[in-house]
């Protein structure tokens, strides 16, 4: 089985007030430290950029960079158009796994993502649950899932976690996460500058510039 991983960065960032991507982050950007990240352990790394038209920062070499197909249509859209270029581009088929993130979770690691992908059995998905809610933007999906999310967007339905339950998962519960980060420090993202400032002091990166 092939592992590809996408990492959905079209967001708007309104929390934040700036676009999230370009944060600066030990010596990085939290885009380019995800995407170094996910080459030492994935096959392929795709992101998914809101449209042509996004200055992304740069990247490290492999990486590959395509536009959502239906722009500001929300992160189940913008899986699809990634789901497809893996398929289409990279030779990814319909049984491969494939990770998926935002582009704010500092604190992802090789070992975590490996840990979801083994722990994917023969489901279609393996999808974290904490305090009770899915965590479908750092999870693992087949393929193949790219139909039911089709079907769900004919639908009028964008939602990431609608696909988690419409297609055989694996909800994996805190005990079991904790198998793989004691800490469960994988699953943080950053939204707000509050919760950047939280995190550069945690790594040690001092104050944002």
């Amino acid at each position: 089985m092939r592992v590809g991983s996408l990492i959905l960065a079209g967001g708007r960032s309104l929390r934040m007030g700036q676009s999230k991507e370009s944060l600066p982050f030990l010596g990085d950007t939290l885009l380019g430290r995800i995407t170094a990240t996910l080459l030492g352990c994935t096959d392929a790394v795709v992101v998914v950029a809101r449209d042509a038209e996004q200055v992304l920062p740069p990247l490290p070499a492999g990486v590959l960079v395509t536009a959502d197909l239906r722009p500001a249509a929300g992160p189940l859209a913008a899986l699809v158009s990634g789901l497809c270029f893996l398929k289409e581009r990279c030779g990814l088929r319909d049984g491969d796994a494939v990770f998926a993130t935002g582009c704010d979770a500092p604190f992802l690691t090789g070992t975590a993502v490996q840990g979801l992908v083994q722990r994917l059995g023969d489901a279609q998905a393996a999808v974290p649950r904490v305090a009770g809610f899915l965590q479908p933007l750092c999870a693992v999906y087949r393929v193949g899932v790219v139909a039911a999310a089709e079907a769900l967007l004919a639908r009028g339905v964008d939602s990431l976690r609608a696909l988690a339950t419409a297609v055989p998962a694996r909800e994996l519960d805190e005990d079991e996460l904790r198998r793989i980060d004691p800490e469960l420090r994988f699953l943080r993202n950053v939204n707000t500058p509050e919760e950047y400032r939280r995190a550069l002091a945690e790594a040690g990166g001092g104050a944002p510039p």
